[in-house]
């Protein structure tokens, strides 16, 4: 079975965070735990069960109960929001005996989790990896998907490339795993014009939690598909994305596939990988008026 976590200690410091965080979200929450092949995925809903359907997923290295802290009291005034705790990722999910390389499907377990709440179509939107987890699946499965938006990621061209540079992005800091240190590296993610971790050093509190308890190997199981133009481009309608313009000129490959192949996208200012917090009031605009066509 995978350790998601370090220690047992570490957990339930995680997990007694992430529980203080959802007492911040600012609206009526439900958690939820959905059975599937591949474990038992947890996910926090908000929002009025009547309003259209929004899947939301996070990045590598966090939770839903930190992800979406400062996104989630407008969405779920227009969504049914569905925060998912990705398998191996250090939320509530617990991965079973066939999240593993060689059968963990990452498309067969949003399906999975689409089925367990019986819904048959709806919006999604992901951050970093979840961003990819959202456009990935919206290429495979484009019948349930009405739209998506994907904010600091999506497709990948050339998967250890990209997984290098963002480790390369936390070097010399994350060496030495001290709480000055990782707050560093997570303040090196984002732009400082946004003063993000000033505004709420609960988050930043938070990622520093993640980073010394997390075990990344964890998440081994998720297999990144590269670029199919053709597939990717059936569906570009669909798709919007959202970069931030910190450190833009590393992103430069990215944008100019979304350029070159005609896809809808923003570039949002004073904002780096953890957009969404950033500039959560742009984020959360563009992201409605998108999904909603408005």
């Amino acid at each position: 079975m995978v350790r998601v976590f370090k220690s047992d200690a570490g957990k339930e410091q995680v997990l007694r965070s992430y529980n203080e965080l959802l007492g911040d979200w600012g609206t009526e929450v439900r958690e939820l735990d959905i059975e599937t092949p591949y474990g038992t995925t947890h996910c926090i809903t908000a929002g009025e069960a009547g309003l259209p359907p929004l899947f939301l997923f996070h990045g590598v290295g966090d939770n839903s109960a930190v992800m979406w802290l400062l996104n989630i009291r407008e969405l779920s005034r227009h969504f049914y929001c569905i925060a998912v705790d990705t398998l191996g990722g250090p939320g509530k999910s617990l991965p079973g005996a066939r999240f593993n390389k060689q059968n963990f499907n990452q498309v067969d377990w949003i399906n999975s989790v689409a089925d367990g709440l019986k819904l048959e179509q709806f919006y999604a939107a992901g951050v970093s990896n979840g961003a990819y987890m959202v456009y990935n699946y919206t290429v495979n499965e484009p019948g349930r998907v009405l739209r998506a938006v994907c904010m600091e990621g999506g497709m990948v061209t050339a998967p250890l490339k990209s997984m290098i540079q963002t480790l390369l992005m936390m070097f010399p800091e994350i060496m030495i795993p001290t709480r000055g240190n990782l707050l560093k590296v997570a303040r090196k993610l984002s732009s400082p014009a946004s003063g993000l971790f000033d505004k709420h050093p609960e988050v930043g509190a938070h990622l520093v939690l993640l980073m010394k308890n997390h075990n990344q190997q964890a998440m081994f199981a998720h297999k990144l598909q590269r670029y199919d133009k053709d597939k990717a481009v059936a569906v570009r309608d669909k798709l919007y994305f959202l970069l931030g313009d910190y450190k833009l000129e590393h992103k430069k490959e990215f944008a100019g596939i979304l350029k070159d192949d005609g896809f809808h996208y923003a570039v949002i200012p004073e904002a780096g990988h953890g957009i969404n917090h950033e500039q959560p009031e742009r984020v959360n605009r563009e992201l409605i008026g998108f999904l909603l066509g408005q």
